[in-house]
């Protein structure tokens, strides 16, 4: 079910109440769907000779359009790298470490530049690629850096919710078993905790443009995400999806049916991409 916050209040205020709202009854991943899904995918997926098959929302409901050839491999560029370091950098403003966005992104994009300076990084990573771009491509990745890290900071009362929320960490990502080189990431912006003694939470997502037809199943698979890579926490109750361009946020209250949808989108698409005229994958 898709639900919209309450317009007549406050923005933050009317994100925070949709958020933190109570959950009913947590449901949990059916283990019957978790084993299913695997062995479907590792039968219809490219094979581990075509390399990994790194499956997301944008993967998944996009994936299918235009000729291989079109897309070529995965490259750093500074929207590339917004979310990655905008997120951080958020994160950094709400725990206190810094005060504001535009010093917790230049904090963010110095420390990866003098980790990979040290050899602590692997060829190809974003710490990597920073510290070999110009000066130019520099102030464009600050830019895109600072503009998700303002989006994310000025988006609910952070300090209000205290340590329910947690801004940033990892993805989560499933690995198939048996099939490891194929993977379904959710990528979401924050966690809210909404009961900690049943592991009830709320996820975050930050999207550009504005919700398009497809918003709905972009939600589910970031629940359907969450759920396989921790398959002993219930399900999310809900998926918050905010488009801050666009001024809108939906809510996807999280059920049974969401997880099947969004896991027959996968599998579509893990088909296609199997497909001579497929995508080609992307990181």
């Amino acid at each position: 079910m898709l639900r919209h916050p309450i317009p007549t209040l406050p923005r933050a205020a009317a994100l925070c109440d949709l958020a933190t709202e109570p959950a009913l009854i947590p449901e949990r991943l059916d283990p019957a769907l978790r084993s299913a899904l695997a062995s479907r995918l590792a039968t219809v997926a490219p094979g581990r000779g075509a390399g990994p098959l790194r499956l997301d929302s944008w993967t998944v409901l996009n994936g299918q359009r235009g000729p291989r050839a079109e897309l070529g491999a995965f490259t750093w560029s500074p929207r590339a790298a917004r979310r990655l370091l905008g997120v951080a950098a958020a994160r950094r403003v709400v725990l206190g470490q810094e005060p504001s966005p535009t010093v917790a992104a230049r904090r963010e994009v110095d420390w990866l530049i003098a980790r990979s300076a040290a050899g602590d990084g692997r060829p190809g990573s974003l710490g990597a690629w920073l510290a070999e771009a110009p000066r130019g491509v520099l102030g464009a990745v600050l830019a895109e850096a600072i503009s998700h890290a303002t989006e994310l900071v000025s988006l609910l009362p952070w300090e209000q919710l205290g340590q329910r929320a947690i801004v940033g960490g990892a993805d989560p990502v499933w690995a198939v078993p048996g099939a490891p080189w194929i993977s379904l990431r959710g990528r979401r912006d924050a966690e809210i905790s909404l009961d900690h003694e049943h592991g009830t939470r709320a996820l975050l997502c930050l999207r550009a443009g504005r919700p398009g037809s497809s918003a709905r199943h972009d939600l589910a698979i970031v629940a359907l995400s969450d759920a396989l890579a921790r398959p002993d926490r219930p399900l999310p109750t809900r998926v918050l999806g905010v488009w801050p361009s666009a001024g809108k946020a939906v809510s996807l209250e999280v059920g049974a049916e969401e997880i099947k949808g969004a896991a027959r989108l996968v599998v579509d698409a893990a088909c296609r991409l199997r497909q001579p005229d497929g995508l080609a994958l992307v990181a």
